[in-house]
């Protein structure tokens, strides 16, 4: 396949663009400044610089690929950094309406997902921009109607175990936290199934 990654410089992103070079896709990787470049080097791999959350570059990076994949996120609960998961969804919406691609894959939060925990609940007023923002992001896409794949996450991890549990409309049980691999690993599989509209699976380590 033929990917576009957003959010490659991140420590998922990277995983993600890793990944999908070695199953043999070609990627483009998306980073917002040349400070930002990935130190990683491939003959199937091409780095951009640009704004992520600008329509007008996205739509001319997108245009003749299969999918985009997204792991963009705020690295910090304030409202301005959390504003990229519903900023980079508008540029996404409007780039790949005009790209004439649908398929599309997305990280967000598991604090969307009803509280099943006195933590979840108390995470969820701590950090209300993210949730605010990421639910706004999946909104737009819902609204798209394009055909996009949500893996809502947990708390993030750097086990080396590349299994994953996915679940649709909720989190697996016991699911609190789940590797980056894990989430790379179903990323890279939830572009290669086939999907139509917006699905919303709570992702998480394997047991």
């Amino acid at each position: 396949m033929k990917l576009v990654v957003l959010g490659a410089n991140g420590r998922t992103g990277r995983l993600v663009v890793r990944e999908a070079l070695d199953i043999g896709d070609s990627v483009t990787a998306v980073v917002r400044s040349d400070a930002k470049r990935l130190a990683l080097q491939h003959s199937r791999l091409r780095v951009v610089v640009g704004d992520p959350c600008d329509p007008t570059f996205l739509g001319k990076i997108i245009a003749g690929h299969d999918a985009v994949i997204s792991t963009l996120g705020g690295r910090r609960p304030t409202k301005g950094a959390t504003s990229v998961y519903w900023r980079s969804a508008d540029a996404i919406v409007e780039a790949a309406w005009n790209a004439g691609i649908a398929k599309i894959a997305v990280t967000s939060s598991a604090l969307l997902f009803p509280p099943g925990r006195l933590l979840d609940r108390v995470l969820a007023i701590i950090v209300p921009n993210v949730v605010q923002s990421a639910a706004r992001m999946e909104q737009t896409f819902d609204n798209a109607k394009l055909d996009v794949v949500v893996a809502r996450c947990g708390f993030l991890t750097d086990d080396k175990d590349p299994g994953y549990r996915a679940e649709l409309g909720s989190l697996p049980f016991d699911g609190s936290s789940v590797p980056r691999l894990g989430v790379a690993r179903f990323l890279l599989d939830a572009v290669r199934k086939p999907s139509s509209g917006l699905k919303i699976y709570g992702v998480s380590g394997p047991v």
